[in-house]
């Protein structure tokens, strides 16, 4: 499952921004980054996401997933007059995830004995992101951001027995919308955000079907809430 994009709305020396959101499939992301020196970022970000089995499923036979991740990035941001701001970051993570579910491989026309799988493990992450955010008024802005992200399964069994696939690259656009109230000073926003994530040149087949690796390479998209704050506007307004 992908991370969410940043696309900090940092424009200055010293401003600081701490998210935190909530996507529909049960994803959490919270991060925070920081403007050291001019046109510089700095930011730490983690992801947790997480099902179990429901009521009444036993756990030899029910499907569930997992998947933390962390992430550190540098980047840069500039602004271009009052109303847009672009930037970039390239970052590294490292995530832990554990899986069980059956994939039969069975069709309309065609049956085969259902393959059991349970993945675990770690692996390694390398990503990118541009973004550019258009602020109509100070209450409003909205935007665009695109990651690609390298997957390496340095660390992933399935069943005991290692995955081993090329690296994985992946693209994750995203939109954001953005809404900053009038109450607190304007140190709140609230977000909602819609992405997706998908690998380049990857065609789902039957020819993969029973590859554990797959689960890393199918297309994913998230509808996220979220909420923004930003400490150093307090303290400009004391």
């Amino acid at each position: 499952m992908p991370m969410q994009g940043a696309a900090p709305e940092i424009r200055a020396k010293g401003e600081v921004e701490i998210t935190g959101s909530w996507a529909l499939s049960d994803r959490v992301d919270f991060g925070v980054t920081y403007s050291p020196v001019p046109h510089l970022l700095v930011r730490a970000a983690t992801s947790f996401k997480g099902s179990r089995p429901g009521p009444g499923q036993g756990l030899d036979s029910a499907s569930y997933a997992k998947n933390n991740q962390y992430e550190l990035a540098v980047g840069t941001y500039w602004p271009l007059g009052q109303h847009w701001l672009v930037g970039g970051l390239a970052g590294f993570g490292r995530a832990h995830a554990q899986a069980r579910y059956i994939d039969d491989g069975s069709t309309l026309f065609t049956f085969r004995e259902p393959i059991r799988h349970q993945l675990d493990g770690n692996y390694s992450k390398y990503s990118g992101e541009a973004y550019a955010t258009f602020q109509p008024s100070p209450l409003v802005s909205l935007g665009l951001a695109y990651r690609v992200v390298q997957l390496r399964l340095t660390d992933i069994t399935d069943q005991g027995v290692p995955v081993a696939t090329a690296p994985i690259l992946r693209q994750e656009p995203m939109f954001y919308f953005r809404l900053r109230p009038e109450f607190a000073q304007r140190s709140l926003q609230l977000q909602l955000a819609l992405g997706a994530s998908n690998t380049f040149g990857y065609r789902r087949g039957a020819n993969d079907e029973a590859d554990p690796a797959r689960q890393f390479k199918l297309g994913r998209s998230y509808t996220s809430v979220g909420i923004a704050f930003f400490p150093h506007l307090l303290k400009q307004k004391k």
